[in-house]
This record gives C-alpha cells, structure tokens and sequence, in this order.
C-alpha cells in the first residue's frame, strides 16, 4: 500500500482525508474513476474530489441537479448502494464531461451518518463487469467511513477558518516591539509598514516572496512570519538554494531512497519532509538550477513530492516563503527562471527597505547591538559619544543591517568595552573597500583614522586588513570557546554564515580548536 501516513501533531488539509481513503480504496477495488460528491444546495451535488487515472480538471466544481437526475435523488433516498450501467434506467453520471462507452462499470454510493445524507460516491471503470456484489457490500460499509472523513474534513476547514480570522487579529493588536519582532527592530515608516505586512500575510497560509539587498534581514523576516502563524508549533526549515550543488538538489530538496544512486546508502528526507506542518524558507530562490525548478512547482501545486528513486508520491503540508536579492522578473525574461514559478511563489511580495531608506533606524538598530554586546563581561559601560552618532546617521552603510551590527561590534572591541567615539566607527568609513584579502563581501573591518596615510588619510591599526581581520575572528573564537555553530557562536558574532566564516578561517589560516 502507498504510504499516507502523516505526522500527527499536524490537521489534516481538507481534502488529504477523503484523499487517503480513496487512496488506499484503489488498494482493494480496481477503479479508474472515484469522485466524492458533496450538497452545495437542497437540489443540487457538487464534486467534492475527483481521483483516479481518469480524474480531469473538468471535474473540478462540476454541479448535478437533482431535479433533473431524478435517478440519483431516488438513489439518495434509498441510502442503500447501486451498481448499475446506463441501460438500467440510470444514465451516465458525468456525460457532459467525460466519453465512457456504453455498458461500462458504475458504482454508486449514498453517503450518510447517523441519517444524516451527506453526499454521494461514484466509482467508474471503462471495462464492465468489474464491480461485483461481493464489492458492492464491501464498499457500502466503507462508504461510512467517506461519510464521517467528509464532516471532519469540513469540520477541520471551519476550525482552521476560525483559527485563522483569531491569529489575524492577534497579529493586528501584537506591537511592533514584541518579542516576535526581536529581530526587526525599528520605527521609521517604511519598516513600520513592513511590519504591518508580515503581521497580515502571516495569518494566512499563501506563498511569500521577501525581495531586498543583502544584509535587510530576510530570513529574520521570514521567522517572524512563522511565528506569526499557525504553523508556530512546527519546523521552521531554511535552504540556501545558492549553495545546493545541482547534482544534488533534488535529493536535498526531496529526498531519497536507499541505493536510488551511486552512495545513497540509506533513506534520506529532503527539507519538503523535514518542514512538514511548518515552514520551509527558501533563500536565494534565483539560484535554484533549471532542471529542478519544475519539481518545485508541481511540490507547490500538489501538495506531493517524489523522492528521487521512490515509487509513490508523498504528501507534505507545507508554507513556503522565498527569498531573493536578485530582479526575478528580469530572470524570467532572461530565461533563467520559469515564469509559472515566479507567479506561484509571489503571491504575496514584500520588498525589504535598505538602511538608506529607514530614516533614523540606523541609531535605534546600533543602539540595540550595543545593548546586545552590554551583556558581555566588562562591556557594561559601552556607549556612543557625539561624534559616533554623527558618523553612524551619516554613513550609507551598503551592507544594510549586517554591515551596521559588525561595524558595532568592532568598534566595541576597538573601545575597549567603553565608549565608542568617531576613531572607532570613522575607520572604515569613505576607504571604498568592497573586498579585502580576507574575503569579506562588504568589509567593515576597523581601521584608525590618523595622519595623511593613503587615501583620506586612512591606515590601518598597525598592520595589513587581512592580519586584522584575522584578529578579530580569533577574537571571537576565543570568546565563543571555538563554538562557531548555533547561539552566540562566531559565526552569530561575526554576522556571517558558519560556512562563509570557516571559509574565511581556511584562507587566514585559522584553526578553531587552537
């Protein structure tokens, strides 16, 4: 049998339990047509879900009269099951929409609870013949189970309905200094909007596409969406699409059965699984390779993935938000991403403002790291003179917030856990590096002002910006006990990726356990 289990913190979509029963019904029965027909008047039927080899889009929403079905509303009336072909006084049920010849196999089911009719389940075969009494009987007592799967899978929609018109009202009264927010501080009018976004979409269980320039907190976003959401109790998986080699990013994304290639020495669940009933956040969506582009779409329409080497497809209950610093849409016209995914994953669009455009939420953002660093031993009287203020509201910082938290932080050593002045902050300011031998992307790495010393007359503490780059990481290693993974570990200090800082540590020569 095809494997429907889920994980049973998570509800079940309103359509995955009718869907898991006619699932494992193909088990038992041969059909090539299940369709789960449901009142959407007194009168009338309405297709609930069609399955099978011979489901169309055709079905979808198709409506019955029963004041012109008269052979069905009897059938109704009778809660007992029919087999029947369309030469027994009963016509084709979906001749409008499907050609099925004469005389193929019919099978029709009342559904009921307690009395209560339900609605209507119809199986269907081109060969005649293949429905026999012995299954009639069999699939008059499933036909129960349909019945009560149909009222709790509504139940389940009304409840998730409810549930979410209270979280939209939460996240309408939650300030914007709550401790959801921890991380997205700021007031200015611009990232006050923001806010008010991510407080509206998280309720909501549509795709996200969070755009904006490196460095503008994306991924912090994205968490906050989460944790906004219903989905808060479950995992909050992140990929880097930019860092998925393509010979591997479908086993990554997907999974993968044991010996599907060359060293898949045992079953591995991709990220679709591992954020089953939460939240799979993909960064730098632009990068994601061709060929695996249309995998993801049909993950997102589906609801389903495939392993790489599997046999059956697995559902998975998932919200995805993407990210990207890159101009998608100029992608798109450049073939290098699919149109159809572009739409299906910017359903709701949020650009992240830059620094530049945040007004005075430079001081409030430095002012909080500074607070951050406070707690460190000996560092309890840092804080900004004049002169920092001045430099910290006249910068650009390109960077954005990344730029500006290891700007702090460098001044903070450079201070001494005291007061940090214009020396401090001033080093780097205006030098118009952008990389430096330690391979910085956007280097921030202190300098001290002092005499006619290049240009603008900038120097550097002593010695060349790669051996102070190499200081200041072994710095904070040694801070951090060589812990570079996880809270307060380096790479959290540094504002980097763990996988960006070892990399800067292998070109400086750094070595965590010394």
């Amino acid at each position: 049998m095809k494997s429907s289990i889920r994980k049973t913190e998570t509800w079940l979509e309103p359509s995955r339990a009718l869907e898991i029963v006619l699932d494992s019904l193909g088990e038992l029965v041969e059909y090539e047509l299940a369709v789960v027909l449901e009142f959407s008047g007194p009168e009338r039927l309405r297709v609930r879900r069609a399955f099978g080899p011979l489901a169309t889009p055709r079905l979808s929403g198709y409506e019955i009269s029963l004041e012109d079905r008269l052979d069905l509303a009897t059938l109704l009336e009778s809660s007992s099951p029919v087999l029947f072909d369309t030469g027994e006084g009963y016509r084709d049920t979906y001749a409008e929409v499907l050609d099925l010849q004469a005389g193929h196999s019919c099978l029709a089911v009342p559904l009921n609870v307690d009395g209560r009719k339900v609605g209507l389940l119809t199986l269907d075969h081109r060969r005649c013949g293949v429905f026999t009494p012995e299954i009639l009987r069999f699939i008059d007592i499933l036909s129960r189970l349909m019945a009560l799967a149909l009222l709790q899978s509504d139940a389940s929609a009304s409840f998730r309905e409810r549930n979410a018109r209270l979280i939209a009202e939460r996240n309408h009264l939650l300030d914007p200094g709550s401790d959801v927010f921890r991380n997205l501080v700021g007031t200015s009018k611009a990232w006050v909007r923001i806010l008010d976004s991510l407080r509206l979409v998280a309720a909501t269980d549509s795709p996200v596409l969070l755009m904006g320039e490196t460095g503008t907190g994306k991924e912090e976003a994205a968490k906050a969406i989460h944790r906004l959401s219903s989905r808060a109790g479950g995992s909050f998986v992140a990929v880097n699409c930019s860092a998925l080699p393509a010979g591997l990013a479908e086993s990554e994304l997907f999974g993968h059965e044991k010996g599907s290639f060359t060293g898949a020495q045992g079953l591995h669940r991709g990220r679709f699984e591992l954020a089953d009933g939460g939240t799979l956040f993909l960064d730098e969506i632009g990068d994601l390779p061709m060929e695996i582009q249309p995998k993801l779409l049909r993950a997102l329409q589906e609801g389903r993935i495939d392993r790489v080497g599997g046999e059956g497809s697995i559902p998975v209950d998932i919200r995805v938000i993407a990210a990207t610093h890159a101009d998608l849409g100029s992608a798109v016209d450049a073939g290098r991403f699919r149109e159809d995914l572009f739409y299906r994953l910017a359903v709701f669009p949020v650009r992240l403002p830059p620094l530049a455009e945040r007004e005075d939420d430079v001081l409030v953002l430095a002012e909080r790291f500074l607070e951050e660093l406070r707690g460190r031993p000996g560092w309890d009287g840092l804080r900004f003179d004049a002169d920092a203020l001045d430099i910290l509201k006249a910068r650009s910082w390109s960077g954005n917030v990344r730029e500006l938290r290891n700007a702090v932080e460098r001044a903070a050593i450079l201070a001494r856990g005291g007061a940090i002045g214009g020396t401090e902050l001033a080093a780097d300011a205006g030098s118009g590096c952008r990389r430096c031998s330690a391979g910085f992307e956007t280097c921030s790495v202190p300098l001290a002002a002092a005499g006619n010393s290049g240009a603008g007359g900038i120097r550097f503490p002593g010695d060349s910006l790669a051996a102070v780059a190499r200081d200041h990481i072994a710095r904070t290693l040694e801070k951090t006990g060589g812990k570079i993974y996880g809270a307060g570990g380096a790479a959290e200090l540094l504002g980097l990726k763990p996988s960006t800082l070892q990399s800067r540590m292998k070109k400086l020569g750094l070595d965590r356990k010394r």
